[in-house]
């Protein structure tokens, strides 16, 4: 009766949670009504509620909470909170509220494999265009390494792409050409994809991330690729992350929260922006919570990583700039502090 009862109660506070929908029996998406989500936009949908067992737990995917439905409707609509815990009482089940800022180690579902070497629709491996071709100069312009061309895609038919590969994936998509850069998880399993528009420059447009399951954990680039028994090195963006060795990318700046996922020591690696108060916030939390950090040295001026290689650097240059700069604690504290621009 728990999973009908917790039902009963989210759909109760179901109108006061933005962007709510249920995307399969027993999971739900919307927009975290603890931490906002986003200011900047409203449709940005990171709250996940879910079964295990026979009850429903809340996750957020942007602030790391994890907690019981108890919780999430204390949240919401605290006059509520006694009718659910008196109708679960009833079933002769007892509840904690108690807030915790542990996200819950759930267990993601199994999906069928998606070979990494198989034949896409509508789309073609990197490494399989001809010389000239516009998707090859923009990754040629990039400098990504040769070796990652064999797992980037090219597609000229966006929507088409993602529709054959994720039927139900419930997004508006235009049919452009755009690079596609795949995610696997540990198991090899295909859980996602990027796409990086050719031909716009429009920011809300260039950029579109699409899950290929309904696995409520987060898509890391690269995961599928490092050896956890040495150093990790996190990274906000998928490019940046292939010119340094043992890397993923967060494909956010939610470097410390991506970092709890990994079993073993991580390096953050924030983009190079003093004056962005969001980079400024996250790193401050970031080395207040005693993890490695790089904070560049004031000779560096370029943004990120990519732009780094684009200047001239090498990657083995930046791979020693990363290893000297590499802080936490007391020295991390005052070298941010002489870092920050704001």
């Amino acid at each position: 009766m728990s999973l009908i009862t917790d039902s009963k109660f989210l759909r109760l506070i179901s109108s006061r949670l933005r962007n709510f929908k249920q995307k399969k029996d027993y999971l739900w998406n919307f927009s975290c009504p603890l931490c906002g989500d986003s200011k900047k936009n409203l449709s940005k949908a990171r709250g996940y509620v879910f079964a295990k067992g026979v009850n429903l737990f809340y996750s957020c995917h942007n602030c790391g909470v994890g907690t019981n439905l108890a919780n999430l409707i204390k949240n919401v609509d605290d006059s509520l909170l006694k009718e659910y815990i008196l109708e679960r009482y009833k079933e002769g089940k007892s509840l904690s509220t108690k807030v915790t800022r542990k996200a819950i180690n759930i267990v993601p579902p199994r999906f069928d494999k998606v070979d990494k070497q198989k034949v896409f629709d509508h789309a073609e491996w990197c490494d399989k265009l001809p010389e000239g071709h516009f998707c090859l100069n923009y990754i040629q312009g990039r400098k990504i390494p040769e070796k990652f061309y064999c797992k980037l895609l090219f597609t000229s038919k966006f929507k088409q792409f993602v529709d054959a590969l994720i039927p139900d994936h419930g997004k508006q998509l235009d049919d452009d050409a755009r690079l596609v850069i795949p995610f696997y998880n540990t198991d090899d399993v295909l859980i996602g994809i990027a796409g990086r528009a050719l031909e716009t420059n429009d920011y809300k447009l260039r950029y579109l991330k699409i899950k290929a399951t309904d696995t409520i954990d987060r898509l890391v680039y690269g995961i599928d690729t490092i050896d956890t028994s040495l150093p990790v090195k996190i990274v906000e963006g998928e490019i940046d992350s292939m010119f340094l060795s043992n890397c993923i990318a967060s494909g956010d700046s939610s470097l410390e929260l991506t970092s709890k996922s990994i079993d073993g020591n991580t390096v953050l690696i924030y983009d190079n922006e003093p004056r962005n108060k969001q980079i400024v916030s996250l790193m401050n939390s970031a080395i207040k919570s005693n993890n490695n950090i790089v904070i560049w040295p004031n000779t560096i001026t370029s943004k990120d990583i990519n732009e780094m290689i684009q200047s001239g650097m090498t990657s083995a240059e930046v791979e020693y700039i990363i290893s000297k700069n590499t802080f936490t604690g007391l020295e991390a504290q005052t070298k941010f502090v002489f870092w920050k621009k704001i």
